[in-house]
């Protein structure tokens, strides 16, 4: 008897629903339709329902003892096509901004497991602007000395555009720009604004010409993937996802927990992105809040020979009694990835600037003087569009 207690507790332990893949994409074009997929491996059990959730309510389920199986729930911004929907996938027909939110998939069987897995992810709208960036402020000409205080606009955009300026091709120095809010349409769209101030002088021309060029970008997060500790009552921490969820996402990996805390100790955490051959953004959050930046302790991105990059972010505080909310204390470390889905850039040319080297008498003063006439060079030049003019200019009293 004792035997065959221990073989059920094993079989138990070998054979368990698991969540093997949620595939949610990270980025959609505003409108675009969206396919998502939940695979699970039953174990042998039989599947009671699929259930999927945004921002944890409840839009769409599947129960194969129902007729018909599928079922929807009106949810603003989830446009489900129940027809091309089953116990695996949900098609999306359409989206807008309200789609934007937190998916999750969650797996029941039947007994006598009567198990249930769930897994989620993020998934955000993106519109481009349908325009380039508008330059506001600018002059034909200018003189050295005078001031350039120009202002570039961006068009509306989710996420709002990334706004930069150059001059020359060069990018403009820190101490030239000026940041503006972000402000919110009334459609849900973002634009912003970025200043460009500077005074004139001979180095900011080439060859006469002086290029002043803002480029708005828009980049899409294209894979987020978190890893979080829960320090509940009992002060002890736990992984946020357990055994029975293989999600084929790699999450980043945190090291240094030491499993059991009191108030008074030291969390001294360590976020290190998986192998990636772009750098990550590494961030934490403290009971969902961003952490505070005096917590944080920044690590140089390791880059190496075959193109892999290792980035790594730091989290450092000693435990009070304000950290503990509700259910406990939860610490997460999230890396993104992102990427430029668009640019647009607008580029005006300052055709030059005037300047006049002043007064040259040529020859024998006194002599012209005493013959009654002065031959004086008045060489001026001016450089427009990288074309010198030299003028000469005679003047005589004769």
């Amino acid at each position: 008897m004792f035997t065959y207690v221990i073989w059920l507790i094993l079989l138990q332990a070998v054979y368990s629903l698991k969540l093997v893949e949620l595939n949610v994409p990270a980025g959609v074009a505003l409108g675009a339709p969206v396919w998502m997929y939940c695979g699970y491996d039953l174990e042998g059990d039989d599947l009671y329902s699929v259930k999927w959730y945004k921002d944890h309510v409840e839009f769409y389920r599947f129960l194969p003892s129902d007729q018909p199986p599928g079922q929807k729930y009106d949810l603003h911004g989830v446009n489900i096509d129940l027809e091309r929907s089953n116990q695996t996938h949900v098609f999306l027909t359409e989206t807008s901004l309200n789609t934007e939110g937190l998916f999750e998939c969650e797996v029941s069987t039947e007994a006598p497991s009567y198990s249930t897995v769930q897994v989620d992810k993020t998934l955000k709208i993106y519109a481009l602007p349908e325009e380039p960036p508008d330059i506001e402020g600018n002059q034909p000409t200018y003189q050295i000395g005078e001031e350039v205080n120009v202002t570039c606009h961006s068009k509306s955009s989710k996420p709002v555009s990334i706004l930069t300026w150059y001059i020359n091709g060069k990018k403009a120095k820190p101490s030239y720009i000026t940041t503006y809010p972000i402000q919110e349409q009334l459609n849900g769209l973002k634009t912003t604004a970025l200043g460009l101030t500077f005074i004139v002088t001979y180095s900011h021309f080439s060859y006469g010409v002086m290029r002043l060029r803002c480029t708005a970008s828009v980049t899409q997060e294209y894979s987020t993937h978190s890893k979080e500790l829960i320090i509940g009552e009992s002060i002890k921490a736990d992984n946020f996802y357990s055994s029975n969820v293989v999600v084929q996402d790699i999450a980043p990996r945190v090291t240094g927990d030491k499993g059991k805390y009191v108030v008074g100790d030291i969390v001294d955490l360590n976020c290190s992105s998986s192998r990636f051959t772009k750098s990550l953004r590494l961030s934490w959050t403290i009971n969902g809040k961003p952490a505070n930046i005096s917590y944080l302790v920044k690590y140089p991105d390791v880059h190496q020979q075959n193109g892999i990059t290792f980035s790594q972010l730091g989290l450092r505080f000693i435990i009070t009694q304000k950290h503990l909310h509700g259910d406990g204390l939860k610490i997460r470390c999230t890396a993104t990835v992102a990427k430029v889905i668009d640019t647009n850039e607008k580029e005006v040319f300052i055709g030059g600037f005037q300047q006049t080297s002043g007064l040259h008498v040529v020859g024998n003063l006194e002599a012209d003087l005493a013959n009654g006439r002065v031959g004086v060079f008045i060489p001026s030049w001016t450089l427009i569009l990288g074309l010198p003019t030299f003028v000469l200019q005679i003047q005589s009293s004769a």
